[in-house]
This record gives C-alpha cells, structure tokens and sequence, in this order.
C-alpha cells in the first residue's frame, strides 16, 4: 500500500486506501467471536531520542461557513471544500519534567515514559475541491501553505493527555488552520490511552481530556476505544508486521456552565472568546504491536463551531461560524525522501 500511494501520489492513491480501510472494517464482527485466547499486549510507542521518521497526513473537509467582520455579517454562508496535504518530520526529543499533582498512589504499576517529538511540515499541499474558480475562496488557502517549513513541539504524557507544546500559536491564527495544524498529533499516542496493564481483543477503555490550544476554555475530548483484532499493518503484506487494530468513537465539547470561555493563551493577546464547538466521530487506528507506534489512521467527523472573537479595547466583533464535515488520513512512511 505504502508503495503504491508513493508511485500514485496521495490525493490520487485516496480511493484505493479507503477502500483498503473499508476491508479492513467489514471484517470487525468476526474479529473477537470465536477466536483463540490472546494475552494483553501493552500499545506503548517506543523512541528512542534522536529517532525521526515520517508520516503522510491527508485532510478533505466539506463547510459552510460564515465569516465576517460583524456579528450580524449579511455575507451569507459559503460552502466550500478543501484538501490539504501535509508530509511531516518527526524528531524524537528527551522529555520535558513536568510536576505531577497529585503524585502516583503508591503501590500502584509504574507509568509511561512520557513522549516528546517536534513536528515540521515539510511540505503542504492545499487545493479547493470543486471545478468552479473563486479568487476569494482561493486566499482561504493561503494559511495552510503558510505552515510549510514551521515546526512546533509537543510532548504526550504517559495517558496520552498533552503535558506540554512549544509554537503552536505561531503557526497561525486562521481557526481552521490551527485544527489543521494539531489535528494529527494525538493520534500517534494512540496506544498511550489504553490500560497500562496491557488490552487483548474486545477490550473497552474510556478517557477525558482537556483539548490544547482550544478558542474557548474548558473545552474536553471524550473517547471510548475497542481494540477489535491483530491485522497486517501493510494489507500488501500479510506476513509483515502485524498491527492492533483500535477502533476510537469521541465526542468533543465545552464543559456545561463555564463562566469565561476565553482561555489564558488569548487573554494574553487582548483577545476575548465565546461561543461554542463540538464534533464527533470515529477513528480506526493501526499500531504497531512491534513498536508500539501509530502506523495508519483514517478518521471521520462532523464538526460545528461558531466562535466570536473580540479585542478587549473594542472594535468590530469577528464571527466564525463552520459545520463541517471531514476526513483524516494518517500514514507512517517506510521510505526517506530524496535529498
């Protein structure tokens, strides 16, 4: 599969992949009935630092949106569609300390090693879906391929909960595109959300989380993962790797009954947010049972947000309000680019 989307390109290898995925899905409901006993595995990823490798990162999403300077903006909706392409370097770092409170009960199995990587975009591709031509719509693009060559960097905590990121906010201020931006990271953790004791086929876990870097404060991700089956991480290769095949439901919302929605980041920039956002979806996740590390993702949302951003000396109120619908690619490539 790697081979192919490499000689096709990625926006036309898409269909292939999908329906390699869809496969892969059709044959979930006979994964766990029946089969042999499988003892628990732990789905932790291991790097070592100074570790780099790649990954191809797909996005399609479908909005209508509504933009403008003012609240009342009559511009009206606009429907669009963007596909973005982005090829990712990531560089395995030494963690950051950071203080837990509280501590680890005593007594209890010891935690991850946490995980911190920087990412750079090393090349992005954005185009609009669709045969009409609209010089307006064409700027939308233009934040996207702004992220070409910028690098930030996170570290994922031994839950998989973001313990620390350095750069995102200068990536952009486009709402969209920071989404854009940080939509991929969480996935490579993955396996950092199951039970430290190790999960075997048909095992369910639950987590809760704060998202970073969100435009309103208090806003969490709600996900209940199912490890379904073992499968090649490749299809074109059933002897190679084997991979933990995880299906992820979430939700994400604001906590009910929040006083102020602007979060501290914004507050430091004079800015004040309210509104809302929330989305849900599903993800089928490929680990490596040999590594620990995501290998594939392809993901599915429905997506609503409508944010009001102001500055705190006045102006004119800034309204974004999107539905949309998106789709998330993932791949780990086995290949280094040419130099």
């Amino acid at each position: 599969m790697r081979a192919v989307i490499a000689s096709i390109g990625l926006w036309a290898a898409l269909p292939i992949w999908a329906a390699a995925l869809q496969t892969k899905t059709n044959a979930a409901s006979t994964a766990v009935a029946g089969g042999v006993a499988h003892p628990p595995v732990l789905l932790t990823p291991h790097y070592t630092p100074g570790d780099t490798l790649r990954y191809q990162v797909a996005l399609r999403s479908r909005t209508k949106s509504l933009v403008g300077g003012a609240v009342e903006n009559p511009e009206g909706a606009t429907e669009l569609g963007i596909a973005v392409g982005l090829t990712l370097r990531l560089e395995a770092l030494v963690p950051v300390p950071i203080a837990k409170v509280p501590a680890k009960p005593p007594g209890k199995e010891a935690e991850r090693a946490p995980l911190r990587l920087r990412a750079t975009y090393e090349h992005v591709a954005a185009e609009l879906l669709g045969d009409s031509y609209d010089p307006a719509a064409v700027k939308l693009l233009v934040p996207y391929k702004n992220l070409e060559g910028r690098s930030f960097e996170f570290q994922l905590g031994p839950h998989g909960e973001v313990e620390y990121m350095k750069g995102l906010e200068e990536l952009g201020q486009d709402a969209r595109t920071m989404e854009a931006a940080r939509s991929w990271f969480e996935q490579l953790g993955a396996g950092l959300g199951a039970p430290v004791t190790g999960v075997a086929p048909g095992q369910t876990w639950e987590q809760k989380r704060a998202v970073p870097g969100a435009p309103l404060e208090g806003t969490e991700l709600q996900s209940k993962s199912t490890y379904l089956r073992d499968e090649p991480c490749d299809v074109e290769k059933p002897e190679g790797e084997q991979c933990a095949v995880v299906l992820m439901q979430f939700a994400m919302g604001q906590k009910p009954g929040g006083k102020n929605a602007t979060p501290e980041e914004f507050r430091k920039r004079g800015l004040r947010t309210s509104g809302e956002w929330t989305s849900h979806g599903e993800s089928l996740v490929y680990v490596s049972l040999v590594t620990g590390r995501t290998v594939s993702v392809t993901q599915s949302s429905d997506e609503w947000m409508d944010l009001n951003i102001r500055h705190e000396n006045g102006g004119t109120p800034f309204r974004y309000a999107v539905r949309a619908q998106n789709e998330t690619h993932l791949l780990l490539l086995s290949d280094q680019p040419a130099q």
